[in-house]
C-alpha cells in the first residue's frame, strides 16, 4: 500500500506541474475591441510541448468600446484527448491616436478543461496592449501583447478507492504576437505563449 500511496504522489506531482503550465486558449486579438453590433470569428491552433489545441472563437460588440468573447476546441494533451471552453469581456481604455500612442485594454477571463483524468479551471484579470502601423501596400500590421494573472484550480478524479485530489495556485503568463491584415476583414495571427514553456499559436480572424 505505500509503494502504491507513493506512486500515486509521484504521478500527481508530475500531474500538477504540467497542468499548471499554462492555459490552452490564447489571446488571438488585439486591445481594440469589436465596433458595436459588429462580430469576429476565428479559427487557431496552438502547440506547445505535449499540448495541441484546435480551436474557434467568437467575439461580439456590446458598445463602442466593450465586447465579449466565447472560444470551444479540442486539445490533446499527453495523448490524452478532451474539451476546452472559454470567455471572457474586454474594456478598451486608451484608443490610437486619441488618448495615447498605442491601444489598451483591461479583460476578465475564465477557462475550463477536462481531459481524462484532469480537469483545469481558471479565472483571470488581462492588461493588453497593441499598436497599428500601415504598411506600404495600404495593408496593417498590428504588434499586441497580453499579461495574464489568474487563479487555477487543477483536480485528478483518481480511481477507487482513492478520493479526488485537488490543488488551487496563482499563476502568470505572457502573451506576445502580430496581427496581419491581408484583406479587408481577413487577418491572419502568430502568437508566442510564455508561461513557464514557451508555446505558440497560428490562426485568422475575419470580421463582419
Amino acid at each position: 500500500m505505500k509503494k502504491v500511496s507513493l506512486g500515486l504522489i509521484l504521478i500527481l506531482s508530475l500531474v500538477f506541474a504540467s497542468v499548471s503550465q499554462a492555459q490552452f486558449l490564447g489571446q488571438v486579438s488585439t486591445a481594440r475591441t469589436v465596433s458595436s453590433g459588429g462580430s469576429l470569428v476565428g479559427g487557431y491552433i496552438g502547440v506547445q510541448d505535449q499540448l495541441l489545441v484546435l480551436f474557434g472563437q467568437y467575439r461580439y460588440g456590446f458598445a463602442k468600446y466593450l465586447d465579449g468573447g466565447v472560444k470551444f476546441g479540442f486539445l490533446d494533451f499527453n495523448d490524452e484527448t478532451g474539451l476546452v471552453l472559454g470567455g471572457d469581456l474586454k474594456y478598451q481604455i486608451l484608443q490610437d491616436p486619441f488618448t495615447a500612442p498605442f491601444d489598451m485594454a483591461l479583460s476578465g477571463s475564465v477557462e475550463f478543461a477536462a481531459t481524462d483524468p484532469v480537469t483545469v479551471l481558471s479565472f483571470g484579470g488581462n492588461v493588453i496592449g497593441s499598436k497599428d502601423f500601415k504598411l506600404r501596400t495600404g495593408r496593417t500590421i498590428s504588434p499586441y501583447g497580453k499579461i495574464n494573472l489568474r487563479a487555477e484550480r487543477v483536480e485528478v478524479d483518481l480511481p477507487s478507492p482513492f478520493s479526488n485530489v485537488s490543488d488551487t495556485d496563482f499563476e502568470m503568463a505572457g502573451y506576445f504576437g502580430a496581427d496581419f491584415e491581408v484583406a479587408n476583414s481577413f487577418h491572419l495571427l502568430g502568437e508566442f505563449v510564455i508561461d513557464n514553456e514557451i508555446g505558440f499559436i497560428f490562426g485568422v480572424n475575419y470580421s463582419f
